[in-house]
């Protein structure tokens, strides 16, 4: 009786984890620079980066964060607005060298290209230097928690 109820007890413990491992997806990266977390939170360390159409599978999600393995073995958090459940591809068309830069994929992301950016400005106007120059601003981490901290902000997603 007693071979009996580990056998069956092995035979579920197998099952489970096949059930586990059968709900684990694969989704693919939708930004060009996707950063892995060590938390579910934008404050977390950074341990990864995941590119842009890299597929990763993911394990666990919580509320807005995905916990995702990448091919290399590298597992952290990853906010589910850098992924996507479709396939991402990108082609230079039929005329196209298939050759992309990072600046023509993050317009296109934008469903910009460089002739349409170059259109908006001329049409609209305005000096866009500052907000370029505030995409480039960085700040470290612990600096931002600390600043936060000071002015009594706790922040939402698992920040410490």
């Amino acid at each position: 009786m007693g071979i009996r109820k580990s056998v069956v007890a092995l035979a579920l413990a197998v099952s489970l984890g096949c059930a586990v491992a059968l709900a684990a997806k694969v989704m693919n990266v939708s930004v060009r620079d996707g950063q892995v977390r060590q938390t579910p939170s934008f404050f977390g360390s950074i341990v990864g980066k995941a590119t842009y159409g890299q597929s990763v599978t993911v394990a666990e999600e919580q509320g807005d964060w995905a916990k995702v393995t990448l091919p290399g073995g590298v597992s952290g958090w990853m906010h589910r607005t850098a992924l996507t459940e479709n396939k991402v591809a990108l082609s230079g068309g039929a005329a196209g060298t298939g050759n992309v830069s990072g600046k023509e994929m993050a317009l296109a992301g934008k469903g910009f290209s460089a002739a349409v950016e170059a259109d908006y400005r001329r049409s609209h106007g305005g000096d866009y230097a500052a907000i370029d120059a505030m995409e480039r601003v960085s700040y470290d981490p612990a600096t931002l928690l600390a600043f936060l901290k000071q002015g009594g902000v706790t922040p939402k997603g698992g920040a410490r």
